[in-house]
């Protein structure tokens, strides 16, 4: 009797098992995303001495490759300035967004150009300059269906400017 048993039970486990393939879970590919983000700038060190707060608008796209998503965010931010001047920036980067578990939370870095124009009132006249930069963001965020939160560091030029910024966004279209 034993023996039956043990051999029924070896059978079972060991054949195959028929399922229906329509009720099996198929994993789908998330969609490409367009979204826009409202940004925050907080300048530190020689950045900070010369500008207050910055804010903007990024427009952004996010493809998902691999496990994560290669993204793109382009805009403008603007900023208050300790003197009687003004500094706006125009970020153009590039970079990898990866999730980290199921709950949305991620890490996103991106490099790339940052253009910068800025103007100054002097009792001698009015100065402006412009300059092109390599920049880069490293930030932490979450994703709760089509808003993104996230949170971090953006160095607009790297070698020597850095500042905290934060962003809520909005995806405004998926295909």
């Amino acid at each position: 009797m034993k023996i039956a048993a043990a051999t029924l039970t070896l059978v079972a486990t060991l054949s195959p098992a028929f399922a229906d393939e329509a009720i099996g879970v198929r994993a789908t590919t998330p969609p490409k995303t367009l979204g826009v983000d409202a940004m925050a700038v907080m300048p530190v060190g020689d950045y900070g001495d010369a500008a207050n707060v910055g804010l903007g608008a990024l427009g952004r796209i996010e493809i998902p490759v691999g496990t994560g998503f290669v993204t793109g965010r382009g805009g403008i931010i603007f900023h208050s300035m300790k003197v009687d001047g003004s500094l706006t920036l125009i970020p153009l980067y590039g970079g990898y967004r990866q999730p980290i578990g199921t709950g949305g939370a991620y890490i996103a870095g991106e490099l790339g150009l940052t253009l910068g124009y800025t103007s100054i009132d002097t009792p001698f006249g009015h100065m402006s300059d412009s300059d092109s930069e390599i920049g880069f963001s490293l930030m932490g965020g979450v994703r709760r269906g089509a808003l993104d939160f996230r949170a971090g560091l953006f160095a607009p030029d790297t070698d020597d400017l850095l500042a905290f910024v934060a962003s809520a966004g909005y995806d405004f279209a998926a295909f």
